[in-house]
């Protein structure tokens, strides 16, 4: 039982430090909710659930830039293919 509260608490420390550098490292004005200052406060003061709360709610939004999407022309409104199925038709009437 030892072991599990020892695992548990190094786990806590661990979230706590890893929260604290997190915070310290990011831009203020980037920072959701609250300032930054009290996310300090909430990280140190209320243990593992200030910590998590920074992760869920505090921490910044990093912005994914996505890519450009390719634009699909339906068969009928593209007019090169209207072209070439107009040259197609009359290749094959001029077969016949």
């Amino acid at each position: 039982m030892a072991q599990v509260i020892a695992l548990l608490l190094m786990l806590d420390v661990a979230l706590v430090l890893i929260a604290l550098v997190d915070c310290l490292r990011a831009d203020e004005s980037a920072i959701r909710t609250a300032p930054w200052a009290a996310w300090m406060f909430a990280i140190l003061l209320i243990s593992p659930i200030g910590a998590i709360a920074w992760f869920v709610k505090g921490r910044p939004v990093v912005a994914v830039p996505l890519r450009s999407r390719p634009v699909f022309v339906a068969p009928d409104d593209n007019p090169e293919f209207l072209k070439s199925l107009t040259t197609a038709i009359r290749e094959r009437d001029s077969d016949l």
